[in-house]
């Protein structure tokens, strides 16, 4: 696991963020007359989000200039859609080591199909999933679509599949399917990259991710540089 950039990750989430929410949102709250508050506590709120702001600033310099030093970041971010916060994110999360198949990370990112079905937190048991890298990776989707990356090609077809193949899907299902296939494309190229830089085992069938037919989408089609020695 990537400690020091987990450490600085959560405490920029977890702590610093959420705070600076939370103090922005009784602000808001305040200017719309949904709440009230004399002069002083207002100034008292804005002196502290302001003081949040700045500290989460700061740890997101922190965390961008220790992102520099992960090779697999600096492949990340030369995909279109993908940015260094994002990325650090990402991989602040995922021991590569130990997802041996690319269907270890799928389940522990929430892209796991059980049974058929995509998986669903069942009262009482422990989630098999990391909710915050789960997260991570729709942001990361949803930068694909904004800035017309590459992998929008897979969500778009995927959107022409379900319309014509799936008519009792409502549009927001068809959207939600075609993410998730858009979103596992990209784990599987971020697995089969890290492992590669890291010299792990790269297992067939996949080593490129499939879309239902026999056409093979490799990592380099959606801007990751090539890497030397590829495990065929």
């Amino acid at each position: 696991m990537n400690d020091e950039l987990r450490v600085l990750v959560d405490m920029r989430d977890r702590v610093l963020q959420k705070t600076r929410i939370m103090f922005g949102n009784r602000l808001d709250a305040i200017h719309r007359g949904d709440d009230e508050a004399s002069e002083r506590e207002i100034r008292l709120l804005q002196g502290w989000y302001e003081r949040f702001l700045y500290l989460e600033e700061e740890a997101d310099g922190q965390i961008t200039e220790l992102a520099a030093e992960y090779e697999i970041i600096g492949h990340m971010v030369q995909v279109k859609g993908v940015g260094k916060m994002l990325a650090a994110i990402v991989v602040s999360m995922v021991d590569i080591g130990r997802a041996s198949t690319v269907s270890a990370l799928w389940r522990y990112a929430g892209y796991a199909v059980i049974n058929g079905a995509r998986e669903r937190p069942v009262k009482g048991e422990k989630l098999a999933y990391n909710k915050r890298l789960k997260a991570a990776c729709y942001k990361v989707g949803s930068s694909f679509l904004k800035s017309n990356s590459p992998y929008r090609k897979v969500y778009d077809d995927a959107r022409v599949y379900y319309e014509a193949n799936r008519p009792d899907w409502t549009k927001g299902h068809q959207h939600n399917a075609a993410m998730r296939k858009m979103i596992k494309m990209w784990l599987s190229h971020l697995w089969v990259t890290w492992r590669q830089i890291e010299g792990l085992d790269v297992r067939a069938p996949y080593v490129h991710e499939k879309m239902g037919h026999n056409h093979q989408y490799a990592p380099e089609a959606f801007g990751w540089p090539e890497i030397a020695v590829r495990i065929e």
